[in-house]
């Protein structure tokens, strides 16, 4: 049996937390012995939080090495930046080299790019002592094996997944019904954070220009963050107030309903590594439409799946929502296409990965 020491963040919300409970779960049951150290394990507000936070990724997760050194076989860090996030990364490399454990790094950041150019000397050292960095998208290898060509062999893409069994298709009518949404309404659904890298100022200013041309759209923003109250003032100020909702967070099990519910998904991100939310929308048949974000196009790569225009262009992120909510879609064949990114398939692969070092 493998036995991993699997150290990441598990948040209420974020693509790296999915990502880790995700693969957590379905490794466990491909009978691999998975502990876990939780680095976001803080609850509530308080002066210390931040000094916690970087405990827990430093000399918290050494101590959970050596303490539990007999229990496992590898290190697998999840993480992402900036620097106190990736922390971490600099740790699993320290532990690796005194207790003589492989490691393998997921390194997960929509910024790639900026994030090694501003700490190369960081980076090139966890990528030097490294048995294995796995990327979720192709973007991210191509950028790292162009500033670190000898370490190409190190890097490896296995992409994010999602949940079959919870993202799959329903009866839309049905899930409106459940939702208390209008019938008569086009719905186009959002879910992100609500920070500025999310782009939600471009969709809302998107949805401004749809409502030019038609009345019966609803587009529904969920998430929580700091940008909440400028969207609403912008909202506001847009009188949109009749078309645009910000729902605020919802718990896991209702996101399944709203993306049936919806007619269009819409991620306006300016920046990607991968966008777990795409997959889970079309796992249920939902187009998508999204920006050149750095994710998304390893996602959307043909017109049958969804769209895509350039950041920050609110003119044509509108546009293509308005091709859409009139094209014929193949729900069917937008399903097909998402099973590829099952999380046990991922699992596998990460086993297959395992099983290889």
């Amino acid at each position: 049996m493998v036995r991993i020491l699997m150290c990441g963040p598990l948040a209420a919300s974020g693509g790296v937390s999915t990502h880790t409970r995700k693969l957590i779960e379905y490794l466990s049951v491909l009978d691999v012995e998975v502990i876990f150290f939780n680095f976001a394990e803080i609850k509530g507000n308080h002066p210390l939080k931040s000094l916690t936070k970087i405990y827990r990724r430093t000399i918290g997760f050494g101590i959970e090495c050596i303490s539990r050194n007999k229990d496992y076989d590898l290190i697998h860090v999840q993480t992402s930046g900036g620097v106190f996030s990736f922390l971490s990364s600099i740790t699993g490399v320290l532990m690796s080299k005194i207790l003589n454990k492989n490691l393998i790094i997921t390194f997960h950041y929509s910024k790639t790019e900026q994030f090694i150019k501003k700490h190369k000397i960081l980076f090139n050292f966890v990528l030097k002592n490294v048995n294995k960095m796995v990327l979720v998208s192709n973007k991210q290898k191509d950028i790292i094996s162009n500033l670190f060509p000898l370490y190409l062999n190190k890097l490896l893409v296995i992409p994010n997944g999602y949940d079959s069994k919870s993202f799959y298709p329903l009866d839309p009518a049905e899930c409106k019904k459940m939702l208390h949404l209008p019938e008569n309404k086009k719905i186009i659904l959002n879910v992100s954070n609500l920070i500025e890298t999310k782009g939600h100022k471009y969709l809302i200013e998107a949805i401004s220009n749809v409502t030019k041309h038609r009345k019966d759209v609803l587009c529904i923003i969920i998430g929580k963050g700091n940008m909440k109250d400028k969207l609403e003032s912008q909202i506001n100020k847009l009188r949109l107030n009749d078309y645009v909702l910000l729902l605020g967070w919802k718990p896991d099990n209702d996101l399944p309903i709203f993306m049936n519910a919806c007619d269009l998904f819409v991620l306006p991100s300016l920046n990607e590594s991968f966008g777990i939310v795409q997959i889970e929308a079309m796992g249920c048949g939902k187009p998508v439409i999204s920006t050149k974000n750095g994710g998304s196009e390893n996602l959307i790569t043909s017109s049958n799946l969804g769209l895509l225009c350039d950041i920050a262009d609110s003119k044509t992120l509108g546009d293509n929502i308005l091709v859409s909510l009139d094209n014929k879609w193949d729900r069917h064949a937008i399903v097909d296409y998402a099973m590829q990114f099952e999380w046990e398939l991922v699992a596998k692969d990460t086993i297959s990965l395992y099983t290889s070092i």
